[in-house]
């Protein structure tokens, strides 16, 4: 044995013999021993030649040699067969690796038949040789399907703890190219209570909800529960006969935004009329709402024909995209605005040879270098898409120098000016046209946010409609705003009427109702929807991102039944292609727009900005000095009204007062404030940031008297209208703030806390098509609708998979 150690395992035999030497070594010979013993042969011949054998390093162990470290105890003969044991289908080892590939799947996208690969398998031997890999089917009729139940449980169960009766929803429609057929796809916004502390985005808080907004107290509370997709609610029924008690702390809790996806419908072959589309909605709201006692409250979509009839049918409020909204203000500025067709056209031809040209990128590269610019390629735009229209231009700005010096040296060695030659002016139009531009992504980035909610929807459009008044007269060189108390009102008299709400003007559509009254945030247009580019259709709209995978494309043939008459000539004198000019025309573009116009006159609208603590403040500033006096009681009546709607009397007519409020908002308005960015020009983000809040009178303290119910709410919106805040401006600002007064206001808290809840766009909605055509490629074109579907849903619900997720056993 010890011989065989001696041939074949050196290494390790030395290792154990250096370990087994005491820890006290004997003394080196001295030099004289030493030289000695090397002069009676007793040394190797090496050793003989060198002077001093205490002062040489032992040689490095070889790199191809793994050093083992065999310290431990010998592994018995039973110990190292188990380790070489397969994981038995039940073994915690196996779950876990089980659960991960599902999750690698359906996050990267990854087909099925990746577990079957060699490749895999090699990696998987390597890494974990113990375990066996499942088959392809395990995963595709097994595991993904358990994984989308329990993330489909996980949601029921925060669905089922909503702190209000209505879940907003978003939609949108699209076609697959890979004969997948046509695809709905359906988003749920509400509002959850979860506990305070660290443990607050993954446990409810266990507290005693208040009553939800239902119209009658048919439906009990429902107590808080856990996460997890075992939990279930109970209901309580002690506090059902008392709907209006409220007894628990919520200074302990705090208000979370959720949203999740619920369905990505394939319609197949099926016709996709109003009937269909509905039907297929009502299907997925019966199945996720109905069961845990909820209703379908706003539907934010597009404005495509065929979605509002559908939702006409089903006697539903539609809420418009606003980034789409956007889009198509910008999409008719850069169609129509004069001469701006051929600096496009000449823009995109530019980057378009270096795009194709070999030399000519190289000779561009050479010149980045000389001019110390960034080492950047030029990006040519898709017309249907008006930011990369925005980037297009800017990243040409950007390498401004290198072009010109290209095109200069290009004219002196063909002796020829260069064909889409760039003149001063062009230039400065290109700044101007992005320093224009910018606005609008800003304004479509923020619309488009997760955290974004329908409250900014009025604050946004009026900061536009300042911003561009602000180049307009910073271009002009007017210095100075002009003192209209922080109201906006319109510079160019011609493009709109006097007396107009924000200084837009008031087109109201016929059968539209835009009164104080009727259902919140009603909106009845049925315009149709602008027909988009089939192979830039899976792009979000609005300045979101693009994937350039995708396979869906709008295939619906939606039209927008749209005014694009251009807007009158402003009464300015401004230069053509200049930025004030520009600024003028735009501003006449927003101000014209149908869309635009419903929203600033709808009282609604106003009535949503009110009720987020972070611009309550400024709602008096973005309204006009003449109209504000009548306009803020008007909207105080209608949330009074729609509380009254949402909590019908139930014991009497006479309630506990709290008091009457001391007036309304009566706060000094802000000043106008045209603010810079570090380019000299005028910036929305800036803007934006010099939006805050406004001191208020401390509300005053309340009463006992016995009042109405309509002076009750009255008592309680001027309680709040008056009292100052100290709102962070956080997305979860407004949510912990009226979680925190679900004990002091309690309806107007929940009524509040269900308005907040509903999106501004359904950038959402287009996002989950943006996922499938990732899921649905040229090689997985023969993927079942129902694997697409919950794929999808997976990967768009990463937040909701339980932490201890558990599969089934692999067979």
């Amino acid at each position: 044995m010890i011989r065989h150690l001696h041939a074949k395992h050196e290494l390790q035999w030395s290792t154990h013999l250096k370990n087994k030497e005491p820890a006290q070594a004997p003394p080196a010979p001295s030099t004289a021993a030493a030289s000695a013993s090397a002069s009676r042969g007793m040394l190797p011949p090496a050793e003989q030649q060198t002077e001093d054998v205490t002062l040489t390093p032992p040689p490095p162990p070889s790199p191809s040699v793994s050093i083992i470290s065999h310290s431990s105890v010998q592994l018995s003969i039973s110990q190292t067969f188990e380790r070489k044991r397969k994981f038995p289908p039940s073994h915690p080892r196996a779950f876990g690796l089980n659960a991960s590939i599902s999750k690698l799947l359906a996050f990267e996208m990854l087909s099925f038949r990746l577990v079957d690969t060699d490749s895999f398998k090699h990696l998987m031997a390597m890494a974990v040789p113990q375990y066996v890999i499942p088959s392809r089917h395990y995963f595709s009729k097994t595991a993904v399907p358990s994984l989308h139940m329990q993330v489909s449980d996980k949601i029921k169960c925060a669905l089922r703890n909503a702190i209000c009766g209505k879940v907003h929803l978003t939609t949108d429609t699209w076609t697959s190219k890979h004969g997948q057929g046509r695809y709905i796809s359906l988003t749920a916004h509400w509002v959850n209570v979860v506990a305070a502390g660290p443990q607050a985005e993954s446990s409810l808080a266990h507290v005693l909800p208040p009553p939800r907004i239902t119209g009658h107290h048919s439906l009990p509370p429902v107590a808080s529960s856990s996460y997890s997709a075992s939990s279930s609610s109970s209901a309580s029924t002690s506090s059902s006969s008392q709907p209006h008690t409220f007894t628990t702390n919520f200074s302990t809790a705090r208000g979370k935004r959720q949203q999740a996806i619920l369905k990505l419908i394939c319609l197949g072959d099926r016709p996709h009329t109003a009937q269909e589309l509905w039907r297929g909605i009502e299907q997925q709201t019966d199945q996720w709402l109905l069961p845990v006692g909820l209703k379908p409250g706003l539907v934010v979509c597009d404005n495509g024909r065929n979605l509002v009839a559908a939702l006409g049918l089903a006697g539903l409020t539609h809420i418009p995209c606003l980034a789409h909204v956007l889009n198509l203000v910008v999409q008719k500025f850069i169609h129509n605005y004069p001469d701006m067709s051929e600096l496009l056209h000449k823009v995109r031809a530019v980057c378009a040879r270096f795009r194709r040209s070999h030399p000519a990128a190289a000779r561009l590269s050479v010149l980045q270098r000389n001019f110390g610019l960034p080492a950047h390629r030029l990006i040519c735009d898709v017309p249907t898409r008006w930011n990369s229209t925005l980037h297009m231009l800017e990243r040409l700005c950007e390498q401004q120098q290198a072009i010109v010096e290209f095109q200069l040296q290009h004219a002196r060695v063909s002796r020829t000016a260069e064909q889409h030659h760039f003149t001063t002016n062009d230039w400065a139009s290109m700044r101007d046209l992005c320093a224009l531009l910018r606005c609008f992504e800003y304004a479509t980035n923020m619309a488009s946010g997760d955290a974004t909610v329908i409250s900014v929807t009025i604050p946004i459009l009026c900061l536009l409609e300042k911003t561009l008044r602000a180049m307009m007269e910073e271009e002009v060189g007017q210095g100075q705003e002009e003192e209209d108390d922080g109201s906006f009102l319109a510079l160019s008299g011609q493009s709109v009427r006097s007396g107009s709400e924000g200084g837009f003007l008031q087109q109201q559509r016929a059968g539209t109702n835009v009164a104080s009254q009727g259902p919140l945030l009603e909106d009845e247009e049925d315009e149709e929807e602008v027909e988009e580019d089939e192979d830039e259709a899976g792009s979000q709209r609005g300045g979101t991102q693009h994937s350039a995978g995708t396979s869906l494309v709008r295939g619906w043939g939606d039209t927008e039944d749209d005014d694009d008459t251009p807007p009158t000539e402003d009464s300015l004198s401004l230069p053509l292609g200049s930025l004030a000019h520009m600024s003028d025309y735009m501003l006449q573009c927003l101000r014209n727009d149908s869309r635009v116009a419903h929203i600033l006159t709808c009282a609604d609208y106003w009535v949503a900005t009110l009720l987020d603590p972070r611009y309550k403040d400024n709602v008096p500033t973005l309204l006009p000095a003449l109209e504000r006096d009548r306009k803020m009681p008007e909207y105080k009546r209608t949330l009074v009204d729609a509380l009254l709607r949402a909590f019908p009397t139930v014991t009497g007519e006479q309630v506990e007062g709290q008091g009457q409020g001391r007036g309304g908002a009566r706060g000094r308005p802000r000043s106008s404030v045209t603010a810079s960015s570090s380019e000299g020009r005028v910036s929305m983000a800036e803007m934006w940031k010099s939006f805050g809040p406004t001191p208020q009178l401390t509300a005053p303290p309340p009463d006992t008297e016995r009042v109405s119910r309509r002076q009750h709410f009255t008592n309680m919106v001027e309680q709040y209208v008056c009292t100052q805040l100290h709102v962070l401006t956080d997305g979860s600002a407004p949510f912990n703030f009226w979680v925190s007064k679900l004990s002091t206001w309690p309806e107007l808290a929940c009524y509040a806390l269900e308005v907040l809840a509903c999106p501004a766009a359904s950038v959402l909605s287009e996002r989950v098509f943006s996922t499938a055509g990732g899921v649905i490629t040229d090689k997985r074109s023969r993927l079942s609708a129902a694997n697409v579907d919950k794929l999808t849903f997976i990967k768009m619900n990463q937040a909701w998979i339980p932490q201890d997720l558990t599969l089934p056993c692999a067979e």
